[in-house]
């Protein structure tokens, strides 16, 4: 059984694009870790998040997507400090596990909503 080059060649760049999400996301969780101290498993729920804001806003506000493209990591980086300001601040001197279970429950929060 012999593939076809276009699509042998389509699986590539899927994999590939997985890939590099899935890096994307992992150098994310590490950042946080050894910048804050505090395990985030929130930042993929918020990347998401940009995601479906940027979409809603082309869809249903006829948004540009070269201005989304700026926008939704601002207003998602707002979004994060608030989150750290409100949330994350009162963990830090706790157990990782803390801020394991409060970023975990965010997530599910996050992607319950949406």
């Amino acid at each position: 059984m012999t593939i076809s080059l276009p699509a042998l060649l389509s699986q590539l760049l899927l994999g590939l694009v997985n890939g590099s999400f899935y890096a994307i996301l992992s150098l994310g969780l590490a950042v946080i870790f050894g910048l804050l101290n505090v395990i985030n498993f929130a930042h993929g729920a918020l990347f998401m998040l940009g995601a479906v804001l940027t979409w809603m806003a082309m869809e249903y506000f006829g948004i540009n997507y070269w201005v989304m493209l700026i926008a939704a990591p601002i207003v998602i980086g707002l979004f994060g400090v608030l989150i750290e300001r409100l949330l994350l601040r009162w963990i830090y001197k706790l157990d990782h596990l803390y801020g394991l279970l409060l970023t975990l429950g965010l997530t599910l929060l996050i992607e319950g909503v949406f």
